[in-house]
Protein backbone atom coordinates (compact mmCIF):
# COMPACT_ATOMS: atom_id res chain seq x y z
CA UNK A 1 0.00 0.00 0.00
CA UNK A 2 1.35 3.35 -1.04
CA UNK A 3 2.17 5.81 -3.80
CA UNK A 4 4.94 4.42 -4.40
CA UNK A 5 6.99 1.15 -6.07
CA UNK A 6 9.31 1.54 -3.12
CA UNK A 7 7.03 2.61 -0.56
CA UNK A 8 7.71 0.71 2.89
CA UNK A 9 4.76 0.28 5.83
CA UNK A 10 5.81 -0.68 9.43
CA UNK A 11 4.99 0.35 13.07
CA UNK A 12 6.43 3.17 15.11
CA UNK A 13 6.09 2.54 18.83
CA UNK A 14 5.25 5.98 20.40
CA UNK A 15 4.46 5.77 24.26
CA UNK A 16 4.10 1.82 23.71
CA UNK A 17 1.59 2.30 21.12
CA UNK A 18 2.42 1.26 17.85
CA UNK A 19 1.59 3.96 14.88
CA UNK A 20 1.70 2.75 11.03
CA UNK A 21 3.90 4.74 9.39
CA UNK A 22 4.82 4.86 5.47
CA UNK A 23 8.11 5.67 3.98
CA UNK A 24 9.65 5.80 0.71
CA UNK A 25 13.36 4.67 1.03
CA UNK A 26 16.04 4.74 -2.07
CA UNK A 27 19.48 5.29 -2.96
CA UNK A 28 22.31 3.71 -1.98
CA UNK A 29 22.45 2.33 1.99
CA UNK A 30 25.77 4.02 2.68
CA UNK A 31 25.10 7.00 0.78
CA UNK A 32 24.46 10.46 3.21
CA UNK A 33 20.82 9.98 4.21
CA UNK A 34 18.13 12.77 3.78
CA UNK A 35 14.92 12.52 5.18
CA UNK A 36 12.33 14.38 3.13
CA UNK A 37 9.46 16.14 5.22
CA UNK A 38 6.44 17.51 3.81
CA UNK A 39 3.84 20.03 5.22
CA UNK A 40 0.81 20.01 6.45
CA UNK A 41 -2.38 18.26 4.61
CA UNK A 42 -0.09 16.72 1.99
CA UNK A 43 1.75 13.37 1.75
CA UNK A 44 5.20 12.23 0.81
CA UNK A 45 3.54 12.04 -2.61
CA UNK A 46 4.51 16.13 -2.46
CA UNK A 47 8.80 15.02 -2.75
CA UNK A 48 7.53 12.55 -6.38
CA UNK A 49 9.54 15.30 -8.59
CA UNK A 50 12.80 14.87 -6.18
CA UNK A 51 13.31 11.36 -4.62
CA UNK A 52 14.73 9.51 -8.10
CA UNK A 53 17.09 12.12 -8.94
CA UNK A 54 18.65 13.13 -5.56
CA UNK A 55 18.98 9.33 -5.08
CA UNK A 56 20.75 9.43 -8.83
CA UNK A 57 23.22 11.98 -7.19
CA UNK A 58 24.36 8.74 -4.36
CA UNK A 59 22.37 9.93 -1.51
CA UNK A 60 20.02 7.95 0.42
CA UNK A 61 16.78 9.34 0.41
CA UNK A 62 13.75 8.55 2.64
CA UNK A 63 10.50 10.70 2.27
CA UNK A 64 8.22 9.92 5.25
CA UNK A 65 4.43 10.41 5.81
CA UNK A 66 4.07 12.41 8.94
CA UNK A 67 1.77 10.79 11.71
CA UNK A 68 -1.77 11.43 10.55
CA UNK A 69 -0.83 12.03 7.36
CA UNK A 70 -0.55 10.67 3.86
CA UNK A 71 -0.72 6.58 3.71
CA UNK A 72 0.92 6.94 8.03
CA UNK A 73 -2.00 5.91 10.90
CA UNK A 74 -4.03 8.51 11.76
CA UNK A 75 -3.83 7.22 15.45
CA UNK A 76 -5.77 9.12 18.37
CA UNK A 77 -3.16 10.31 20.18
CA UNK A 78 -1.25 13.69 19.92
CA UNK A 79 -0.18 15.59 17.00
CA UNK A 80 2.28 18.40 18.38
CA UNK A 81 5.60 18.72 17.02
CA UNK A 82 7.07 16.34 19.67
CA UNK A 83 4.81 14.00 18.71
CA UNK A 84 5.68 14.48 14.91
CA UNK A 85 9.67 14.67 15.68
CA UNK A 86 9.33 11.30 17.82
CA UNK A 87 7.64 9.53 15.27
CA UNK A 88 9.57 10.66 12.44
CA UNK A 89 12.87 9.41 14.65
CA UNK A 90 11.36 6.23 15.16
CA UNK A 91 10.98 5.65 11.56
CA UNK A 92 14.70 6.66 10.96
CA UNK A 93 15.22 3.67 13.30
CA UNK A 94 13.70 1.64 11.83
CA UNK A 95 15.42 1.87 8.51
CA UNK A 96 18.61 1.91 11.00
CA UNK A 97 19.55 5.42 10.04
CA UNK A 98 21.25 7.26 12.77
CA UNK A 99 21.92 10.48 11.47
CA UNK A 100 20.41 12.99 8.77
CA UNK A 101 20.21 15.73 7.21
CA UNK A 102 16.42 16.92 7.28
CA UNK A 103 14.53 18.49 4.56
CA UNK A 104 11.13 19.98 5.44
CA UNK A 105 8.48 22.44 3.44
CA UNK A 106 6.04 24.16 5.79
CA UNK A 107 4.73 22.00 8.77
CA UNK A 108 8.01 19.15 7.48
CA UNK A 109 10.28 22.58 8.12
CA UNK A 110 9.34 22.90 11.78
CA UNK A 111 9.52 19.36 12.55
CA UNK A 112 12.75 19.63 11.17
CA UNK A 113 13.95 22.87 13.52
CA UNK A 114 12.20 21.05 16.48
CA UNK A 115 14.07 18.10 15.90
CA UNK A 116 17.28 19.95 15.59
CA UNK A 117 16.80 21.86 18.96
CA UNK A 118 15.61 18.51 20.74
CA UNK A 119 17.73 15.55 19.43
CA UNK A 120 20.61 17.24 17.79
CA UNK A 121 22.63 14.71 17.78
CA UNK A 122 20.17 12.87 15.11
CA UNK A 123 20.71 16.26 12.67
CA UNK A 124 23.47 15.91 10.32
CA UNK A 125 22.22 20.00 8.64
CA UNK A 126 18.95 21.14 7.58
CA UNK A 127 17.59 22.71 4.55
CA UNK A 128 13.93 24.48 5.05
CA UNK A 129 11.93 24.73 2.54
CA UNK A 130 9.05 28.01 3.29
CA UNK A 131 9.17 26.60 6.66
CA UNK A 132 6.82 27.13 8.82
CA UNK A 133 8.07 29.14 11.07
CA UNK A 134 6.38 32.26 12.05
CA UNK A 135 2.07 32.33 11.94
CA UNK A 136 1.21 35.98 10.31
CA UNK A 137 -0.46 34.47 6.91
CA UNK A 138 -1.43 30.89 7.63
CA UNK A 139 -4.95 30.17 8.68
CA UNK A 140 -4.71 28.30 11.48
CA UNK A 141 -8.44 28.67 12.74
CA UNK A 142 -9.85 28.05 9.68
CA UNK A 143 -7.51 24.94 9.49
CA UNK A 144 -9.22 24.26 12.80
CA UNK A 145 -12.51 23.81 11.86
CA UNK A 146 -12.14 21.44 9.21
CA UNK A 147 -12.50 18.74 11.70
CA UNK A 148 -15.71 18.99 12.74
CA UNK A 149 -17.20 19.74 9.25
CA UNK A 150 -15.28 16.39 7.80
CA UNK A 151 -18.29 14.84 6.87
CA UNK A 152 -20.35 17.65 5.39
CA UNK A 153 -16.73 18.97 3.69
CA UNK A 154 -16.26 15.76 2.15
CA UNK A 155 -19.47 14.66 1.13
CA UNK A 156 -19.92 18.26 -0.52
CA UNK A 157 -16.83 19.37 -1.97
CA UNK A 158 -13.89 16.40 -1.96
CA UNK A 159 -11.28 17.49 -3.63
CA UNK A 160 -12.93 20.26 -5.94
CA UNK A 161 -13.24 22.96 -3.82
CA UNK A 162 -9.45 23.03 -3.09
CA UNK A 163 -8.18 23.93 -6.50
CA UNK A 164 -8.64 27.84 -5.70
CA UNK A 165 -6.56 28.03 -3.06
CA UNK A 166 -4.49 25.69 -4.02
CA UNK A 167 -3.56 27.40 -7.41
CA UNK A 168 -3.93 31.16 -6.25
CA UNK A 169 -1.99 30.96 -2.76
CA UNK A 170 -0.33 27.43 -2.06
CA UNK A 171 1.22 27.29 -6.10
CA UNK A 172 2.55 29.92 -8.54
CA UNK A 173 4.60 27.81 -10.66
CA UNK A 174 2.97 24.59 -10.77
CA UNK A 175 -0.74 23.87 -12.81
CA UNK A 176 -3.21 22.20 -10.24
CA UNK A 177 -4.91 20.14 -12.71
CA UNK A 178 -6.89 16.65 -12.88
CA UNK A 179 -3.81 14.60 -12.12
CA UNK A 180 -2.60 16.87 -9.64
CA UNK A 181 -5.32 16.39 -7.58
CA UNK A 182 -6.02 12.80 -8.08
CA UNK A 183 -2.59 12.47 -6.24
CA UNK A 184 -3.51 15.00 -3.38
CA UNK A 185 -6.55 13.52 -2.70
CA UNK A 186 -5.56 9.76 -2.32
CA UNK A 187 -5.21 9.75 1.21
CA UNK A 188 -7.85 11.74 2.23
CA UNK A 189 -9.73 8.58 1.80
CA UNK A 190 -8.50 7.07 5.04
CA UNK A 191 -11.46 7.85 7.95
CA UNK A 192 -10.16 10.05 9.95
CA UNK A 193 -7.99 12.50 7.68
CA UNK A 194 -9.84 15.24 8.03
CA UNK A 195 -9.86 14.99 12.00
CA UNK A 196 -6.12 14.81 12.37
CA UNK A 197 -5.44 17.56 10.28
CA UNK A 198 -7.13 19.82 12.50
CA UNK A 199 -5.81 18.58 15.60
CA UNK A 200 -2.16 18.98 13.71
CA UNK A 201 -3.29 22.34 12.76
CA UNK A 202 -4.27 22.93 16.40
CA UNK A 203 -1.33 22.09 18.22
CA UNK A 204 1.07 24.38 15.55
CA UNK A 205 0.72 28.21 17.01
CA UNK A 206 2.12 27.60 20.37
CA UNK A 207 4.86 25.14 19.03
CA UNK A 208 6.06 27.33 16.51
CA UNK A 209 6.01 30.50 18.63
CA UNK A 210 8.42 28.52 21.01
CA UNK A 211 10.42 28.01 17.60
CA UNK A 212 10.90 31.95 16.94
CA UNK A 213 12.27 31.92 19.87
CA UNK A 214 14.89 29.30 20.11
CA UNK A 215 16.16 30.01 16.86
CA UNK A 216 19.27 31.27 17.78
CA UNK A 217 20.02 27.94 19.37
CA UNK A 218 19.98 26.24 16.12
CA UNK A 219 23.80 25.22 15.16
CA UNK A 220 23.66 23.11 12.46
CA UNK A 221 24.12 24.29 8.62
CA UNK A 222 21.25 25.50 7.52
CA UNK A 223 20.38 26.06 3.98
CA UNK A 224 16.55 27.85 3.95
CA UNK A 225 15.05 28.00 0.52
CA UNK A 226 11.87 30.33 -0.06
CA UNK A 227 9.38 30.79 -3.11
CA UNK A 228 9.60 34.54 -3.66
CA UNK A 229 6.21 34.38 -4.66
CA UNK A 230 4.37 32.61 -1.13
CA UNK A 231 1.28 33.85 -0.36
CA UNK A 232 1.32 31.72 2.38
CA UNK A 233 4.30 32.70 4.14
CA UNK A 234 5.54 36.21 2.56
CA UNK A 235 9.58 36.21 1.61
CA UNK A 236 10.26 38.82 4.17
CA UNK A 237 9.86 35.88 6.48
CA UNK A 238 13.45 33.89 5.35
CA UNK A 239 15.46 36.81 5.78
CA UNK A 240 13.75 37.24 9.26
CA UNK A 241 14.99 33.53 9.42
CA UNK A 242 18.57 33.45 8.12
CA UNK A 243 19.03 36.59 10.77
CA UNK A 244 18.34 34.58 13.87
CA UNK A 245 19.95 31.00 12.61
CA UNK A 246 23.44 31.73 12.91
CA UNK A 247 25.03 29.49 10.66
CA UNK A 248 22.33 29.82 7.78
CA UNK A 249 21.92 31.30 4.38
CA UNK A 250 19.08 31.77 1.96
CA UNK A 251 18.57 30.87 -1.71
CA UNK A 252 15.25 32.63 -2.86
CA UNK A 253 13.71 31.43 -6.33
CA UNK A 254 11.36 33.97 -7.64
CA UNK A 255 8.08 33.42 -9.33
CA UNK A 256 7.95 30.33 -7.04
CA UNK A 257 5.25 29.77 -4.15
CA UNK A 258 4.89 27.82 -1.06
CA UNK A 259 6.44 24.75 -2.34
CA UNK A 260 9.58 24.99 -4.64
CA UNK A 261 10.02 21.51 -4.48
CA UNK A 262 7.11 20.94 -6.58
CA UNK A 263 7.18 24.35 -8.74
CA UNK A 264 10.83 24.17 -9.59
CA UNK A 265 12.67 20.77 -8.82
CA UNK A 266 15.42 20.87 -10.51
CA UNK A 267 16.88 23.89 -9.08
CA UNK A 268 15.74 22.82 -5.53
CA UNK A 269 17.31 19.30 -6.19
CA UNK A 270 20.47 21.21 -7.17
CA UNK A 271 20.49 22.78 -4.23
CA UNK A 272 19.57 19.99 -1.67
CA UNK A 273 22.45 17.69 -3.36
CA UNK A 274 24.72 20.33 -3.25
CA UNK A 275 24.32 21.29 0.63
CA UNK A 276 24.69 18.07 1.31
CA UNK A 277 27.22 16.76 -1.02
CA UNK A 278 29.35 20.46 -0.79
CA UNK A 279 29.95 20.30 2.78
CA UNK A 280 30.81 17.04 2.85
CA UNK A 281 33.49 17.19 0.21
CA UNK A 282 34.85 20.35 2.08
CA UNK A 283 35.18 18.35 5.32
CA UNK A 284 37.30 15.60 3.62
CA UNK A 285 39.18 18.31 2.07
CA UNK A 286 40.31 19.92 5.14
CA UNK A 287 41.57 16.61 6.85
Amino acid sequence: MGWHPRSRIFDVVIDGKPERCHAVDLGPRDGPALVLLHGIAVSSWAWRKNLEPLAARGLRVIAICHKGHGWSGRGNGQHDLTTLSRFVLGALDHLGVERATFVGNSLGGAVSLWTALHEATRVERLVLINPASHLSQLPWPAIGLIGAMAPVYRALFGPTLLRIPLATIAYRGLPIDRDYMAGFWAPFKASGSLRTLAATARALPPAIATLDRRLAEVRHPTLVIWGEADALLPVQGAHRLVRQIPHARLVVLPGVGHCPHEENPERTNHLIADAVLGLRQAAVATT
